[in-house]
């Protein structure tokens, strides 16, 4: 851009010069045309770049390791010609806070034209690109033209499989954390607990023969073995490397919880706040929603442990099963 500049500037004085030692109507045309020329290159390149849309796409979920890949498409509507159009595309990795800048020339071709860009990515995390800015310049290469709009994509950096073995408590079906509930609607059943009489309760409930006793109404309720709630939680802080290896661990552990039909919970705890966030896991489409989640957020070096707080399960049924992931230990440690 800067020689078109100089050669402009130079065929400018060039005219004015004509137009002082000439003085007919061929040097003031001459010079009336080389001072309109640069507006009529812009005019004429404006429906060319505003008939110009930028699109980025991401491509699918790579694990840690591989490379991803975000494709930038540029799309001409309209029949007007475009010069080389230059695209500043910024990257971020949400969780660990790494960053950097790309800069592409796109050159048009009529129709639509792509640029792929493959990013190394060495940690999990929530990859974002963008595009930061893109321009062309007018016909003469004078001035530079932005072009509208700056999507953004983003795709996961997913943690690398590995081995989980489940623990003791969830492998016996007697010790599975099985507690016992009262039924739903009551019915027969073998094991039932005592309480006093409630409104609306049917008769054929109450325990008659204890009820003469106390002198009155007490009502058998059946209860039904129901599991209880298995919470895997982790610290959400620390070094990139480290993380990696919780979330490793973190992704197998719930993934043989799957297997097995065991829906669970996973929670950590903001870093800067302590605010516990919850997940409920019981597919693994839920399971890439929670990674996507947690990946969003920045993990800082130290922070808040969701060990600090008392363990709260939404909706849970008797004491929790709770397993803290660390980088350590590779099935957590039960609390």
């Amino acid at each position: 851009m800067l020689h078109r500049r100089i050669s402009y500037a130079a065929l400018l004085l060039a005219a004015v010069a004509f137009q002082i030692f000439f003085r007919y109507y061929l040097s003031t045309f001459t010079l009336v045309l080389v001072v309109l020329l640069p507006v009529l290159a812009v005019l004429l390149s404006l429906p060319g770049t505003l008939g110009t849309a930028l699109t980025l796409s991401p491509g699918p979920a790579v694990p840690r390791g591989e490379q991803a890949r975000f494709t930038l498409r540029l799309t001409q509507r309209a029949g007007f010609p475009l010069p080389p159009v230059k695209v500043t595309l910024h990257w971020t990795n949400q969780l660990t806070g790494e960053s950097g800048r790309t800069l592409c020339t796109l050159r048009p071709q009529g129709g639509e034209t792509d640029f792929t860009l493959q990013l190394p990515t060495p940690h999990c995390g929530r990859l974002v690109c963008r595009v930061e800015g893109a321009r062309c310049c007018d016909l003469l290469g004078l001035f530079p033209l932005p072009l509208p709009g700056k999507p953004q994509a983003a795709l996961l950096s997913l943690p690398l499989p590995t081995e989980a073995l489940l623990p003791e408590e969830l492998d016996s079906p007697r010790t599975g954390g099985v507690v016992l509930k009262p039924r739903p609607g009551g019915g027969p059943g073998e094991d039932y607990d005592l309480r006093d009489y409630r409104p609306g309760d049917p008769l054929r409930s109450v325990h008659w023969k204890l009820s003469s006793k106390k002198d009155e109404l007490v009502v058998r309720e059946t209860l039904e073995p129901r599991q209880a709630e298995v919470v895997l939680t982790y610290d959400h802080f620390g070094p990139p490397e480290a993380l990696d290896q919780v979330f490793d661990r973190l992704c197998a552990l719930s993934r043989l919880l799957l297997e097995k039909g065991r829906a669970h919970h996973i929670q950590w705890a903001a870093p800067a706040s302590g605010v516990v966030e919850d997940r409920a896991v019981d597919s693994e489409r839920a399971l890439l929603a929670c990674l996507e989640m947690a990946f969003s957020l920045p993990a800082p070096e130290t922070g808040h442990s969701i060990l600090d707080g008392a363990l709260q399960v939404p909706g849970g049924v008797g004491q929790p099963l709770h397993f803290h992931i660390t980088p350590a230990d590779g099935k957590g440690g039960r609390t």
